[in-house]
Order: C-alpha cells, then sequence, then structure tokens
C-alpha cells in the first residue's frame, strides 16, 4: 500500500511517501505555509511514477501542536482526499513521535512546546514489540510532567529546545535523550502506524477528521473572556 503522510502540528514540517512501512521518499521543512507544502508533495511524489494517482491513501498528524499547522495539514489532506477520492487516516501527533523509538525497555515521553510555559505530552511504553498508551494527551508545566515521572524514561520531540535543562536537572538519571530512532521525520512515523493499524482501516467521510487541540487557542480563549 502506498500511503502519502503529512505532518504540519511540529515545529519541523514533513512529508513523507511510504510503500508499506518502507520509506519511499520524505521532505522536511521549518515552514507552516500551505505552498510550502504543496512543493513538499510535489518533491516525494517525483518519486512515485505514475504521481499522485498512484497513492492508495493519505495520513495526516491531528494534533496536539501548533494551531495554525494543524489547520494547514488536515486542508492540505481533504484537498487530496477529494480529488482522488482516496481514504485517509488521522495519526495522533504524539503516537507518531513515539512510535520513532525503537522497541525499548523504559517508558517513552514525547514534548512538544506548548507555549504559555507548557508542553503537550503523553506516556507511551513497548510492551512486547508493540507500543502502547500509558497516560492521556496534557498539557502540563516542565515541573508538573517531572513530578509524574517515577522511572528512566526517553523523551524526544521538539519542546527539548525549551526545557530539556529544566527536564535533565530535575530528574537527573531518570532523563533519557541519546536513543535510536527508525524515522526522521513525523509524517514517515505517522504513516508507518496507519499501515499497522490492521484492526483501523483508512476513513472516506471527511467529516470524521477532526483536530486534537488539547486545550483552546489564543484566539479561543479571548472570545470567550470579552
Amino acid at each position: 500500500m502506498i500511503i502519502l503522510g503529512i505532518d504540519a502540528s511540529t515545529p519541523k514540517g514533513s512529508v513523507a511517501l511510504l510503500d508499506g512501512e518502507r520509506i519511499i521518499s520524505e521532505s522536511l521543512s521549518s515552514s507552516m505555509y500551505s505552498d510550502q507544502f504543496l512543493i513538499m508533495v510535489d518533491e516525494v511524489l517525483e518519486k512515485l511514477e505514475g504521481g499522485l494517482e498512484k497513492v492508495d491513501a493519505f495520513c495526516v498528524t491531528t494534533g496536539p501542536g501548533s494551531f495554525t499547522g494543524l489547520r494547514v495539514g488536515v486542508s492540505l489532506i481533504k484537498g487530496m482526499v477529494l480529488a482522488t477520492e482516496k481514504p485517509f487516516w488521522g495519526i495522533n501527533t504524539l503516537e507518531a513521535y513515539a512510535n520513532m523509538v525503537e522497541p525499548a525497555s523504559h517508558p517513552i515521553c514525547p514534548i512538544l512546546d506548548a507555549r504559555k510555559k507548557e508542553v503537550y505530552t503523553a506516556g507511551f511504553k513497548y510492551t512486547e514489540g508493540y507500543l502502547s498508551r500509558e497516560t492521556p494527551d496534557r498539557a502540563v508545566s516542565a515541573e508538573e510532567l517531572c513530578s509524574t515521572i517515577k522511572e528512566p524514561t526517553i523523551f524526544l520531540g521538539g519542546g527539548l529546545e525549551t526545557y530539556k535543562e529544566i527536564l535533565s536537572c530535575q530528574l537527573g538519571d531518570k532523563f533519557l535523550n541519546k536513543t535510536q530512532v527508525k524515522n526522521q521525520s513525523i509524517a514517515a512515523s505517522a504513516a508507518q502506524i496507519a499501515f499497522n493499524q490492521s484492526n483501523n482501516k483508512p476513513c472516506f467521510d471527511l467529516d470524521a477528521l477532526t483536530i486534537h487541540y488539547v486545550r483552546k487557542s489564543e484566539a479561543e480563549l479571548n472570545r470567550n473572556f470579552f
């Protein structure tokens, strides 16, 4: 199955083209503009004879993450689904991050910078080679997150650029950062999750494609305030 994956929810947006679990091509960018993602889609499709028509399904990360980026990614996928009448998956961003880690015995804690001195995070763990979720997505302060860590835990994600020093100082030996990863892009990781969800078939109903914000945007908070 040929899957085209898009991640616009993280600081380093990505597009990936996979044949099953094998990566055919991928492209990364720090831009959240929709026209840049269209260029990236064209770049990865150049590696596929027949182009977009040969894609069997799409997947997109649905958050949590950048509110603007999430809307860009979902809009792009909706456009391609309408144009091709092919199905899609929506994949949780934090799960896609956790899936990048090679199977390990330690818990996995992806983090994204949520602004307002908070991180988006969730807990995952490999059990008999399969990744499972331990905690729901949430937005918490780095200090609050540290208070929940009881054992050595693998941390990864864009939030480390801001919070690595705080986490490593407060957690000491329980903070594990250097680990082997399977993919370089979140888009590829999300597409691999989609392919392996044998009990969760891709969807054709675009109304079912929803964004997982975790908390309200600044605009929504201001609107409610006034």
